[in-house]
């Protein structure tokens, strides 16, 4: 089977040089990390959403599956123009990523399942940066973070949406479970002399104990 990128551009919010320069990078992303990761059947959708792009590139991504992902541009963002050919490779490894994940252990359910499952995409996506994405630091410390997670990383019914996209109310900073799940899996590959891509697999309860190592 083969991968198949979708760019929607009906309506015209791409202009037509910038919408073949964004399929000439996406589609040659997407045949160099799926031919790495092993994937095939992959559907991956590129259009335009400013509601689900980082606000610093105007880029998004989503993997609700094995199969289907998307990437989502908002050309109306200011820094949109000088960061999406930087953004939109990276972007597309780490949702890759997320989909050979599934077809394996899954994204998970709990909050322990989530900061490995982005954890090992962030240092998949790495790999193309030459470095670690911005959303895998923050200006907090993680060990009092990493333990208050204790409590939670078993608890299906954990908020995702406060401890990956921060919340004034829980006292969570933005990107929380981005920079402790990057850590986690540092600490881990670290440890056992791997990486992203031959752990794709890897049960997260294996990586439980990597932060004392």
């Amino acid at each position: 089977m083969a991968n198949v990128l979708h760019l929607m551009n009906a309506g015209g919010f791409l202009s037509p040089a910038l919408a073949a320069e964004v399929r000439e990078v996406a589609e040659a992303a997407l045949t160099r990390y799926a031919a790495r990761l092993g994937l095939d059947g992959v559907d991956a959708a590129v259009y335009v959403s400013p509601t689900w792009t980082l606000p610093e590139t105007g880029v998004g991504g989503y993997t609700p599956t094995g199969n289907w992902l998307q990437i989502t541009l908002d050309p109306a963002n200011p820094r949109f123009g000088t960061a999406w050919r930087q953004e939109l490779g990276p972007t597309l490894a780490h949702e890759l990523h997320h989909a050979r994940r599934w077809r394996g252990p899954g994204y998970g359910q709990t909050l322990l399942d989530a900061l490995v499952s982005e954890g090992l995409a962030q240092r998949f996506e790495a790999e193309d940066r030459e470095g670690p994405p911005p959303y895998a630091h923050i200006d907090a410390e993680l060990e009092p973070l990493w333990q208050r997670a204790q409590a939670e990383l078993d608890a299906p019914s954990y908020d995702h949406a406060a401890w990956f996209f921060g919340s004034e109310a829980e006292g969570l900073p933005r990107w929380a479970g981005y920079a402790l799940g990057y850590e986690l899996v540092r600490r881990f590959l670290r440890a056992t002399d791997g990486d992203a891509l031959t752990h794709t697999a890897t049960p997260a309860e294996q990586f439980r104990g990597a932060w004392d190592r």
